[in-house]
């Protein structure tokens, strides 16, 4: 264990030095220094984890659960990771096609005979998980009102009556919400099992991580609150043009954002933590996300092969959505110089919104996950805490 004072640097005054718990190995002290560091200036509560080559050398947590700073941050606190989340779907999704379950390539009317119509019969699970789908979001006609975000069924429904943004497989576009319902329907209609339910059964469950879609009454009494960004946070510059148009609804980045808009405390909600949205209702601590991606760098959750093509670029280039360069492979995003998610390009994994991020670097051998309740818009990948992490993580590997 390493307290609280060892790590912290002389330039934070010991009144601000927020409550650590955890440890860390000696040769990433640095990366702790940091985490400490960012919890002073910049976070209300985080958890940080890194794995190199199976063994857990920094996992730490502090700062606060709650926006009055009453209850601290400890080392079972769940938090929402939003998008986040879309990696550990992912993993389960592609656990399925392993089993033979769902084929990557096959029509997903094969399956979902609704989906048919207005071009969106050719739409295959691989145009899915590589966000080149053309359902990006939901056009301002659907009638969508902001409580169906609590109703998958009216949600599911309005998208596959949805005529596509761009005829699938053509482009790709970030499918920010409609990831999650699109694969969570097809998942149920070959196995009769829910995202969730799969996702424990067969990868979080068995290795104990404490990662959840999908919350029990006892596990919501864990989670922390939300917060916004400090006051003063300036945009990232690349992220302005993606946060403008979504106030325009007829654009495939409203549609993928703003339709129908989140109601008030949506995130917060004991409806919103028990349902099963899988591309951003993810809750977990940092510990269990980065064990996941830990487990698939050790070959223990999919076919090396199947790894290998999930985390090579399907979608590289400018996105319909976020407005700039992105790369994803099959679920994952990808990691370039052109939108830093992890160590180097070989690092695949997920960021959500706020800046929470964990990935998985093939080469480097290192898992890594940081989520926080600290929101900062316009976060495509991990946040400024995240990234000076990454930075001292990097120093400690060199």
């Amino acid at each position: 264990m390493v307290a609280n004072a060892e790590m912290t640097r002389a330039s934070i005054a010991a009144s601000d030095r927020p409550r650590v718990g955890g440890h860390l190995d000696a040769a990433f002290r640095p990366v702790g220094e940091c985490f400490v560091e960012r919890l002073a200036e910049a976070e209300l509560g985080a958890s940080l984890c890194v794995i190199v080559d199976g063994q857990t050398v920094v996992d730490l947590w502090g700062g606060y659960r709650d926006r009055k700073r009453l209850h601290p941050w400890r080392r079972d606190t769940l938090v929402c990771g939003f998008s986040s989340s879309k990696g550990a779907t992912a993993t389960a999704i592609l656990d399925a096609v392993a089993a033979g379950a769902l084929e990557l390539d096959a029509p997903l009317t094969n399956l979902w005979p609704e989906l048919g119509g207005d071009g969106r019969e050719g739409i295959t699970l691989r145009h899915v998980l590589s966000h080149r789908a053309g359902l990006p979001g939901w056009r301002s006609d659907a009638g969508l009102v902001p409580a169906d975000l609590l109703d998958p069924v009216r949600m599911t429904t309005a998208l596959a009556a949805q005529k596509p943004f761009w005829t699938p497989g053509a482009k790709h576009g970030y499918h920010a919400r409609s990831f999650g319902y699109l694969l969570a329907e097809v998942l149920v209609r070959a196995t009769g099992e829910t995202v969730g339910a799969r996702l424990r059964r067969r990868i979080t469950g068995p290795r104990e991580l404490d990662f959840l879609i999908g919350m029990s009454t006892p596990d919501q009494a864990r989670c922390a609150d939300l917060a916004p960004a400090a006051a003063g946070f300036v945009v990232p510059e690349a992220s302005r043009p993606m946060l403008k148009a979504m106030s325009d609804l007829e654009s495939a980045t409203g549609a993928a954002f703003s339709i129908p808009p989140a109601p008030r405390g949506l995130n917060t909600s004991t409806r919103w933590r028990a349902l099963e949205l899988p591309a951003m209702n993810g809750h977990g601590t940092a510990a269990g996300l980065a064990g996941l991606y830990a487990a698939l760098l050790a070959g223990e959750l999919l076919p090396p092969s199947l790894l290998a093509e999930a985390r090579m670029p399907h979608s590289d280039g400018a996105d319909a959505v976020l407005l700039q360069h992105s790369t994803f492979g099959l679920g994952f995003m990808c990691s370039r110089s052109t939108l830093r998610l992890g160590i180097s390009d070989a690092s695949f994994g997920h960021a959500g919104a706020g800046g929470s991020v964990a990935f998985a670097d093939a080469e480097a051998r290192v898992a890594f996950a940081f989520l926080m309740n600290r929101l900062r818009p316009g976060a495509v990948t991990g946040n400024d805490s995240a990234m000076a992490l990454l930075d001292a993580l990097q120093g400690c590997l060199a």
